[in-house]
């Protein structure tokens, strides 16, 4: 039985898109014949705070469901750069000093963003003398340019994309969660061995059967329909942008919108709530994902929104509303808004227009049937398509060619 490590600093009881694909992913394969062990950070994301009950200083010994898991203490952060970068390589060391105490693996798989985590990957696989896999699910340090954290002709970005290339050239495949993150691998490293493994959904986990009273009463119970976005809330998301569009809304269009999250915007959003006094947005707490589900169910239309053009990006939100049966409004452009498009599963706005995104709202809020239609489109193409158990047998296909 060949066994896999998973090196990621983002793990449950984490919140959040990485955390939820590793971990199922990681049960999945079990299921195909894997072993599986995950190297991994005390968790303390979004807070940037270890979560109660950890021990700060010193490595501990998990099992989450069928994968055994080992947590090495982390520096954290969750605001300014300097210190997310700290965090960064706080874990890339501890990763790499504390994960030869890991059973020795046949073939590791090591997550990115955040890009020095494949460092850690490379040293691994050096020490247990295996393959090793490199996952892109945003690429970096592009994403950071295109979000204007770092200036493209920087030293950082300079020295990252160096890094970026070397560990491409290194890595024994390479697995990008799009066809734009491997096509610009393909470009800027020609020869790397590179294949699309899309993200994905467990579709029974999801679906209109999981609303429950719960969800509803922290939904509220003004009048609907509910647009609900539930995530980070974080720089990416272009969040103000949406709100400036939402607060401008004329009374006689309906529809609500629910934030449901936490992350670094998180006080600013809701500072801005607070002073338009307006009943059409609502910010609630980050819920423990297994509510996610419920909260989908009990709305009308799933948010998914990107502020800016992100090359390769596609959110997993897409894949969660899609199996709820709720129909999309997403703000974004690129490989997203053709997999919104091609079920069509829902309305797609592009970034930076205002215009269109009122437009847009109008239409889901005031037409039902709509809704239902996209809805539907939506679940089938989960089901047929991004499954996490067709996810998961291309995985397991192409880890297996690394044996």
């Amino acid at each position: 039985m060949p066994r896999l490590l998973i090196v990621t600093p983002y793990f449950p009881p984490e919140m959040g898109a990485p955390q939820a694909r590793l971990f199922e992913l990681g049960s999945r394969l079990i299921e195909h014949g894997w072993q599986v062990e995950a190297l991994t950070a005390l968790p303390s994301y979004p807070t940037g705070r270890i979560f109660p009950g950890y021990c700060k200083a010193r490595p501990i010994r998990q099992t989450l469901g069928a994968i055994q898991v080992l947590r090495v203490p982390v520096y954290p952060a969750n605001r300014g750069f300097l210190r997310r970068l700290a965090s960064y390589l706080s874990f890339t060391a501890s990763a790499a000093l504390l994960g030869g105490r890991c059973a020795r693996p046949d073939v590791i798989l090591c997550e990115s963003p955040p890009l020095f985590t494949g460092l850690a990957g490379l040293w691994l696989a050096r020490h247990f003398a295996c393959p090793w896999l490199l996952n892109i699910s945003d690429l970096w340090p592009r994403s950071a340019i295109e979000m204007g954290v770092l200036a493209e002709d920087s030293l950082s970005a300079r020295w990252a994309g160096a890094l970026e290339r070397a560990l491409y050239r290194r890595a024994d495949a390479v697995s990008g969660q799009s066809q734009e993150i491997v096509t610009d691998i393909h470009q800027r490293v020609p020869g790397t061995r590179a294949r699309v493994i899309t993200n994905g959904v467990e579709p029974a986990r999801f679906g209109p059967q999981h609303v429950d009273r719960e969800a509803r009463d922290l939904i509220g119970p003004e009048p609907g329909p509910v647009f609900l976005y539930a995530g980070l809330l974080g720089l990416a998301q272009g969040l103000d942008r949406v709100l400036d569009v939402v607060f401008a809304l004329p009374a006689s269009v309906p529809g609500r919108l629910v934030l449901v999250g936490d992350g670094p915007l998180r006080a600013s959003l809701a500072a801005r709530i607070d002073a338009a006094g307006s009943g059409r947005v609502r910010l609630l707490p980050a819920q423990p994902r297994a509510r996610v589900p419920a909260l989908l169910a009990t709305a009308d239309v799933a948010l998914v929104s990107l502020g800016q053009t992100l090359r390769g990006a596609v959110p997993s939100k897409i894949y969660e509303a899609m199996a709820s049966g709720v129909a999309i409004l997403l703000v974004a452009d690129g490989e997203a808004a053709s997999r919104v498009t091609r079920a069509p599963s829902g309305l797609r706005v592009a970034p930076g227009d205002p215009a269109a995104l009122a437009a847009a709202w109008e239409r889901l809020a005031t037409e039902p049937a709509l809704r239902a239609r996209l809805g539907a489109a939506g679940r089938e193409e989960a089901e047929n398509r991004y499954s996490r158990a067709a996810t998961a047998a291309q995985l397991d296909a192409l880890l297996r060619t690394l044996l």
